[in-house]
């Protein structure tokens, strides 16, 4: 079971830098600042995870997504008794993109690995973006099958 969300923190500019790279948001808006980032995705933001701090866990259902902003978060799965880590992700990594655009079932848990900031980009917000920014949905998907192969 996943831990309650810690407590969510403000955007800054580098924060979203990072969103605006990684969503592929230039095409809405060249300079995507920080007040942009606050309105289009009012119920995302960031949040702090302490090492061990459980992000999503498999089996649980949800579609947000998140990016890893700094720090390093593991992926673990597990079939019947087996247990295994597929990654450790640093700045930079999307996570939950398997989730969105599947049956909304968490394939794997994803845990912080050291102190992490990770934006989490809530599905109420995200229905927009992919609904018109149709290579934002392609790399999500691409990122989902290419993840599933492994």
């Amino acid at each position: 079971m996943t831990s309650a969300l810690p407590r969510r923190l403000a955007v800054d500019e580098a924060t979203a830098e990072a969103v605006g790279a990684a969503f592929k948001l230039r095409g809405f808006f060249p300079e995507f600042r920080a007040e942009h980032c606050e309105k289009l995705f009012p119920r995302s933001g960031v949040y702090q995870y302490r090492r061990g701090e459980t992000i999503v866990a498999q089996g649980d259902a949800g579609r947000d997504l998140f990016l890893v902003l700094a720090g390093e978060v593991s992926v673990r799965f597990q079939v019947d008794s087996l247990a295994a880590e597929a990654a450790r992700l640093g700045p930079g990594a999307v996570v939950g993109e398997m989730a969105l655009l599947g049956a909304g079932v968490r394939s794997a848990t994803v845990a912080a690995s050291a102190p992490s900031f990770v934006f989490r980009l809530a599905f109420d917000d995200v229905g927009y973006i992919l609904g018109n920014n149709p290579e934002l949905a392609e790399h999500l998907r691409a990122l989902a099958r290419e993840r599933a192969s492994r």
